[in-house]
């Protein structure tokens, strides 16, 4: 009924549907966890860990749903980015060990010292968890050195180079903006007033890094361009993502904190849109010779097994969106503290 390549695509873009999914939604809470350590009292870093209490698990399982799609599907792909990603993975794991760990632990004793320490495992675990994942994206943009086996040997420090690190940082700036404007739909008050002060300055380091990191794209990695070149239509795309960037600004000014989250929502899934046109159809390409790339076409499991994937994904892909609906509505509104809360 479907060709093999017409499994392929499908099985591609439920992957790069769920880690759309993830950055949009686990965005804001990483966002939240890297602001934590400036909020002044005990209760406002309490406010902040119940903004996202109910739902930054569910949110986490995006990632989850991504990385067991590229596992079943693409197996080439899977083995060589965490085995030659080792360190990186590593720290991912750890950070949502560690992130996990705090939000739960952090307010089973009333200790001040117990709490401060798990306060800076909050953040610090927030701030690996961004800055990883953006070192990460830079890294796919720049191309990684994968051999002809499909081997990728790579050490820590080999991709701490100045292009992802450059990206790293604009992902941390994006996560923390968007975390801001997210606990401006959940506060009120004296802390919600600063906590606006935080989105306004954050919105112009947010900016700026845009503006760097643009640049610096179409100056060394101009093939994440060429695409939008032999296409015009696409630029559609990055029109989309300019247009949500100005109404974050514009929704700001005005007060309407609803609008300018939904708005940096679409901020984050219009950039990752881009990052897909540049880069389709590779997932990584090697920087040892083009050849060696791994792309959907050539790392994929059989027809069979995909078409029984897709079965699978499109069976449960709406569920777990509409769960995660339904639960943002639940919990929609102010938080209120109260002897459950953590």
């Amino acid at each position: 009924m479907f060709s093999l390549e017409t499994l392929q695509l499908i099985i591609y873009f439920v992957f790069i549907g769920s880690i759309v999914a993830y950055a949009t939604l686990d965005g804001f809470d990483l966002g939240i966890g890297s602001l934590h350590l400036f909020a002044k009292t005990d209760e406002e870093r309490r406010i902040m860990i119940n903004a996202i209490g109910p739902v930054w698990d569910g949110n986490t399982t995006w990632i989850v749903v991504g990385g067991g799609v590229l596992f079943a599907g693409f197996p080439k792909v899977f083995g060589c980015l965490m085995s030659g990603l080792y360190t990186p993975v590593m720290l991912l794991i750890f950070g949502f060990m560690l992130r996990g760990a705090a939000v739960e632990f952090r307010s089973k004793e009333k200790s001040k010292k117990w709490r401060q320490t798990w306060d800076i495992g909050f953040s610090l675990a927030s701030l690996i968890l961004a800055s990883t994942l953006g070192l990460a994206l830079g890294n796919f943009i720049q191309g990684l050195p994968i051999n002809a086996k499909g081997d990728l040997e790579a050490s820590l420090i080999d991709l701490l180079k100045p292009y992802p690190i450059l990206v790293s940082l604009f992902a941390l700036s994006l996560f923390m903006m968007h975390g801001s404007i997210f606990l401006l739909m959940k506060t009120e008050g004296a802390f919600h007033e600063r906590v606006r002060k935080w989105a306004k300055r954050l919105i112009v380091i947010f900016l700026f890094f845009w503006a760097m990191t643009t640049a610096t794209t179409f100056t060394y990695a101009d093939h994440m361009v060429q695409p939008i070149i032999d296409h015009p239509w696409l630029s559609i795309f990055a029109l989309l993502s300019v247009a949500s960037i100005g109404m974050i600004l514009h929704s700001i000014r005005k007060g309407n904190d609803g609008i300018a989250f939904i708005s940096s929502c679409l901020c984050i899934v219009f950039l990752l849109t881009l990052f897909v046109v540049g880069t389709f159809p590779y997932f990584a390409v090697s920087t040892i010779d083009p050849a060696y790339s791994l792309t959907l076409f050539n790392s994929s499991v059989t027809r069979t097994a995909l078409l029984v994937l897709t079965i699978v994904s499109l069976s449960g892909f709406p569920l777990t969106f509409f769960y995660g609906a339904y639960l943002y509505r639940a919990f929609r509104g102010k938080v209120r503290l109260d002897s459950l809360s953590y």
